[in-house]
């Protein structure tokens, strides 16, 4: 799992490390990387396909 984060671009790390292992909320996240709370939700989105196909070998 940690290989698969770390192909994240940094940005999507960020927010799926803040939001799926330190539980903050989209607006704690826009607010400390300084963004939109939208922003965060698409980045955390795009951060959960991305894992998924990276973690699809292992299903």
């Amino acid at each position: 799992m940690s290989e698969a984060v770390g192909q994240l671009t940094p940005n999507q790390r960020a927010v799926w490390l803040l939001h799926e292992v330190h539980g903050r909320s989209y607006e704690e996240i826009a607010h400390i990387i300084g963004t939109r709370p939208a922003s965060v939700r698409g980045r955390l989105s795009r951060a959960r396909v991305q894992l998924a196909e990276l973690m699809s070998p292992w299903h």
